[in-house]
């Protein structure tokens, strides 16, 4: 049995005062995601060279959302990325095997990142919502995130000189969802304002 609505608000907002917690590099992008639809539809349809509109159509679920977080600060809309979407596929595939599905180190990527995780299958829609809703901490202004909370996710969503993002989603056994979405060039470089 699925929880109730007020049950999952209860358990994002439990997970998200956890993640707010916990301490993470300054380029580190980390959020919760509440619930939703799908796993992997874009890389595994390029991959097994599937159908371009739902390849297209996962792509859209991810892009659209970024797009009008970026439209709403005067930035470039991101393209998507085949290649990074698979990176990010196989970052997540890593994770639901090894890692029971947690967040992946992504310390030494080349690239940006931001991960989600829900207790359920989260859409992707639901996921970006939950990184753009960061930029309610951040003050423009000064270049800072509030004290006490985290904004990073929402930073490199919104950051101007990034060009291309490439996400993908795995459902844990658990029925957990861990979303990765990679960006290039990366975001949240420390001192830098993202627009």
């Amino acid at each position: 049995m699925a929880p109730s609505l007020s049950g999952r608000r209860f358990l994002f907002l439990a997970l998200l005062l956890a993640l707010c917690a916990a301490s993470t590099p300054a380029d580190a992008a980390r959020a919760l995601t509440p619930r939703g639809a799908g796993a992997g539809a874009a890389t595994k349809a390029a991959q097994q060279g599937g159908n371009a509109t739902a390849t297209a159509s996962a792509a859209d679920a991810y892009l659209a959302p970024h797009n009008q977080a970026r439209a709403a600060v005067g930035v470039p809309p991101l393209s998507w990325s085949v290649d990074l979407a698979t990176a990010a596929g196989k970052i997540v595939a890593q994770q639901q095997r090894q890692g029971g599905c947690a967040f992946a180190d992504m310390g030494a990527s080349q690239y940006g990142a931001n991960q989600g995780w829900a207790s359920y299958r989260a859409s992707p829609g639901e996921v970006v919502a939950s990184w753009v809703a960061q930029g309610r901490y951040y003050a423009h202004a000064n270049n800072t995130c509030a004290a006490g909370r985290q904004c990073g996710t929402y930073t490199q969503v919104v950051w101007r000189r990034t060009a291309e993002v490439g996400c993908e989603q795995a459902t844990c056994a658990t029925g957990a969802t861990l979303t990765i979405c990679l960006y290039n060039p990366h975001g949240n470089v420390q001192g830098q304002s993202p627009y």
